[in-house]
């Protein structure tokens, strides 16, 4: 391979560019022979591909090409190196970007953190102290009745004015929200925070009941993966490897990435819910307790710790799927007998 690489590739190339009108001049002849003997072939096949291009184009004159085409082509450029894995999952998420709905990244309701409309502000400033967010959601009694968005930079303007002041109507600064619906495609998000140049959207159920919020950091995420800054440092990682085949995750952990980590194929399209704490509720029927135990296709489930109702973190085993099948077969089997 090394003598290959010397003689036809990098030798050449030396000659060449060491060397090039004597070069040219030298190989122009050959290569206009070749060009004369093998032009009838040459231009047969142009008009063939022209023909077969303008035989599938479309109305604007260009190829369709579809996402999974370009994914499909990502793959291909992955596995023969003219392309990095970071520059394929990247393809992926730009295309399976318009494809998202809010449901499947926003921050669910019981981990909004939000400022209650009677709130001093040497609450607020412990409020903002401790979450380290920027942006608060003002509401009146709960959060399904949200007055508005009070940022911690005008907080920091009111207060350099009214130094003696220790209560405040929230809503002379609370800025307006925008609303979106869990459906929402995060490509209309984007383009809506960059129309209203805001950065946090409150997202809303069918019934005008406050699901969670989402945030213009939630939705490039999307695109480039997990952008961590110094409030993150102590955020925990969704899933740990324990043991070959078993993870320990948080029942948070969207079901597309837990097919990423465990290598799993759950059909999320076939489901009404997003995340591996809703697979659970599904499986259960009811809400589950510390140490229960589920099966899934070839994953055992173990519910290692609940709080308020709340499933926290989740052990699962992944099973070969050829045990797996061998399994059934025996149970068949046995049946049948």
């Amino acid at each position: 391979t090394f003598v290959l690489l010397v003689v036809s590739e990098i030798s050449p190339k030396l000659l060449a560019t060491r060397h090039s009108v004597n070069f040219s001049r030298r190989v122009s002849w050959l290569l206009i022979t070749l060009h004369r003997i093998l032009y009838p072939i040459s231009s047969l096949i142009a008009r063939s591909m022209n023909a077969f291009h303008h035989r599938f184009k479309s109305a604007n004159g260009r190829l369709p090409i579809s996402g999974e085409d370009l994914k499909t082509m990502a793959e291909i450029g992955a596995a023969h190196g003219t392309i990095e894995e970071e520059e394929r999952e990247l393809i992926h998420s730009i295309v399976e970007f318009g494809n998202t709905s809010v449901r499947e990244i926003m921050i669910s309701r019981l981990d909004v953190v939000a400022l209650p409309a009677g709130a001093t502000i040497a609450e607020a400033i412990e409020i903002i102290k401790a979450t380290g967010h920027s942006r608060l959601p003002l509401y009146v009694e709960h959060l399904d009745n949200i007055l508005g968005i009070v940022y911690a930079k005008d907080l920091l303007r009111y207060m350099t004015s009214h130094t003696k002041d220790d209560h405040i109507d929230w809503t002379s600064l609370a800025r307006t929200p925008i609303f979106v619906p869990l459906g929402k495609k995060l490509d209309d998000l984007l383009r809506d925070f960059q129309a209203r140049k805001t950065h946090l959207a409150l997202v809303v159920d069918e019934y005008g009941g406050t699901a969670g919020l989402v945030t213009l950091e939630d939705v490039l995420e999307e695109i480039v993966g997990e952008i961590r800054d110094e409030h993150d440092e102590t955020e925990r990682d969704p899933f740990e490897k324990l043991d070959e085949n078993v993870y320990r995750f948080d029942a948070r952990i969207d079901l597309d990435e837990l097919n990423e980590v465990a290598g799993t194929h759950l059909q999320t399209d076939d489901f009404d819910f997003e995340t591996l704490g809703g697979l659970i509720f599904h499986l259960a029927g009811k809400i589950p307790a510390t140490g229960d135990s589920f099966r899934h296709k070839n994953l055992r489930i173990e519910v290692e710790r609940v709080e308020s109702h709340r499933i926290v973190d989740v052990i699962i085993t992944v099973d070969p799927e050829d045990e797996l099948e061998s399994v059934d077969s025996k149970s068949k089997d046995s049946g049948s007998e």
